[in-house]
């Protein structure tokens, strides 16, 4: 039944009431000569007004009871509506707000309770990826103090249950998409409060490829403020072990900038080192910390165990290179990352050139078949790959001509100076690796559907993975057979010798990752926990693509939030407006 229909019916019902006109009856009395005098002296305006007040009360009266008795959801926005809401889960929600009264969760929970007290009754709500159905003061009274956004990391893309409406409260900050029906209008809430931050976005130890032999760590500290802020950032840095603080240096930072330095722990005492930020008006505390565990425990030096016979490496990767020139390859960023890693050796490199094979140790020279046969991986330094027994493969800087590791041959144009700004940064190859924001000369490749892209600048693959083929069904009674390993392969297209990625640990981080992972033997580091946050894309928390809260939002965070009018007001209204009838009526205020 329509709203109006009751409105209209009670107030003609209202209407008929005051018109209609009782009869007349006939009264005798002794003398008229009183009732004369008392109509002169009335005044009919009096009467027409009190008449009409009478007929507004009960015409009020009337529409409020009809209008509690019919519920009216349309004078309410999202009346009867299933209402969706979803919040960021990343971890800059947890970022405090510049004017100290709460975080971005708490903003988004108190939008959240606005809109929920702003709906219908008769409303339902979700919260994030739970499906059950909540009604308004159910809603409100899940939205308390104490709530917590359901998604986890594990779970980047909840999926939102159906609704009408779903309100997606976010800072923008992360990449935290939320799977919607397509039939669901979306709304996107920025909780988004720019705010000065500095975090510890890089904080390892491996040996650097000019001093494989000495142990150093690697620390790098991002600074950011907000848009409207002008001047530095003050940073105090920390580095400590067991004993004492061994380093602290005051740093002052452009906001977007950041500190990079190699530390030598040679001199530490054995155990933890920790670095630590003090920042003054820091506002995001999860990367203000960061932890190594033995860090002076780099393994035997490179000179070490190029003296030993290849039967005694076992636990090392074997590596057998495939490159233009022996010159090319000796004098080359990956051959100093090689020889910084105590994890992998090479046996021989053979040089396309000639057709020769050097070995890479003082034992005498093997044969060729000998030296690949031995081998655990194959690595194609600018040259492609030739036929030989199966091995996984990495290949360095491939040539442009020839297709390698799941890329297509580069296309005609000049490769392009890029930054790289989107990694995979679960992949286990990233591991302690930073890469976003760095400068690469890429070529325009395409890729291979069956593999995946770890780091791209923009549409160019900077650096490819291959898995092998799922394996064929198993009989019965029989043990599945493993992965086939043969198949794997990693690609970095960039150009190592003219990145910035040649004169960091980066590179050594990154080539070991990717031995381990072609030959299925990456484990987890027992060198480095992560107390801290330690994700870039996390410390930038003001880098977002939605605009900023109005200042004037924030200030009603603590606002209390109060309900509108719903049909058990308007009834309230009624009864109380029907009282003030019946009293004005026995007063003779109206008739």
């Amino acid at each position: 039944m329509p709203v109006w229909l009751p409105l209209l019916l009670a107030a003609l019902a209202v209407l008929a009431i005051y018109l209609i006109r009782p009869t007349a009856q006939s009264l005798s009395v002794a003398s008229t000569l009183l009732w004369r005098r008392l109509l002169a002296h009335r005044r009919k305006r009096h009467d027409r007004l009190r008449w009409l007040l009478s007929l507004l009360l009960a015409t009020t009266v009337a529409g409020c009871l009809a209008l509690a008795a019919g519920q009216a959801s349309w004078l309410q926005p999202g009346g009867g509506d299933r209402i969706a809401l979803a919040f960021d889960s990343s971890p800059t929600m947890s970022a405090a707000l510049p004017d100290g009264t709460g975080t971005r969760m708490d903003l988004a929970v108190a939008e959240a309770r606005r809109i929920v007290a702003e709906a219908d009754t008769s409303g339902r709500f979700t919260l994030g990826a739970d499906p059950t159905r909540l009604t308004p003061a159910e809603a409100l009274l899940a939205l308390s103090g104490s709530f917590e956004s359901e998604e986890t990391e594990e779970q980047p893309e909840p999926a939102i249950p159906a609704a009408d409406t779903a309100y997606l409260f976010t800072d923008g900050v992360s990449d935290w998409r939320p799977t919607i029906d397509p039939a669901t209008a979306t709304q996107t809430i920025s909780v988004l409060a720019p705010a000065r931050n500095a975090g510890i976005v890089h904080f390892v130890t491996r040996p650097a490829p000019s001093h494989e032999a000495k142990p150093e760590a690697l620390v790098e500290v991002l600074a950011t403020d907000a848009a409207s802020a002008t001047g530095l950032v003050p940073v105090e840095l920390m580095i400590a072990d067991v004993e004492t603080i061994r380093i602290r240096r005051q740093l002052e930072l452009p906001s977007g900038n950041r500190f990079t330095a190699l530390i030598d722990i040679a001199g530490f005492a054995p155990g933890p080192v920790t670095a630590s930020l003090r920042t003054p008006g820091d506002v995001f505390p999860l990367d203000d910390r960061a932890m190594l565990v033995d860090a002076r425990s780099t393994g035997p030096p490179a000179t070490a165990r190029v003296e030993q016979p290849l039967n005694r490496l076992r636990g090392q990767r074997r590596l057998v290179v495939h490159t233009r020139s022996r010159a090319s390859f000796a004098d080359s960023a990956a051959a100093r990352a090689f020889a910084a890693d105590p994890s992998v050796v090479v046996v021989a490199v053979r040089a396309a050139a000639d057709g020769t094979v050097r070995e890479a140790g003082a034992q005498p020279p093997e044969s060729s078949s000998a030296a690949t046969a031995a081998a655990d991986i194959a690595v194609f330094h600018r040259t492609i790959q030739t036929t030989g027994p199966p091995l996984p493969s990495l290949f360095l800087d491939p040539p442009d001509a020839a297709p390698a590791g799941g890329l297509s041959p580069a296309e005609a144009a000049p490769p392009a100076q890029r930054r790289i700004d989107r990694i995979a940064a679960e992949h286990p190859i990233l591991d302690g690796v930073s890469l976003l924001g760095l400068p690469a000369r890429i070529p325009t490749r395409q890729l291979d559907p069956r593999c995946t892209a770890v780091a791209a600048a923009g549409n160019l693959t900077a650096i490819a993975v291959c898995d092998p083929t799922d394996p064929a069904p198993t009989p019965a009674g029989s043990e599945p057979p493993g992965p086939d390993l043969s198949a794997r392969s990693v690609v970095i297209a960039l150009d190592l010798d003219t990145s910035p990625l040649a004169q960091r640990p980066d590179l050594a981080a990154l080539l070991q990752n990717a031995t381990e992972w072609l030959t299925g033997t990456l484990t987890d580091r027992d060198d480095t926990i992560l107390p801290g946050l330690q994700d870039e894309r996390a410390t930038r928390i003001n880098e977002s693509d939605l605009d900023p809260v109005p200042p004037g939002r924030l200030a009603e965070l603590t606002r209390e939030t109060r309900r509108p009018w719903s049909w058990r007001t308007l009834a309230l209204a009624g009864l109380l407006l029907a009282s003030i009838e019946a009293i004005t009526f026995f007063r003779g205020i109206t008739v």
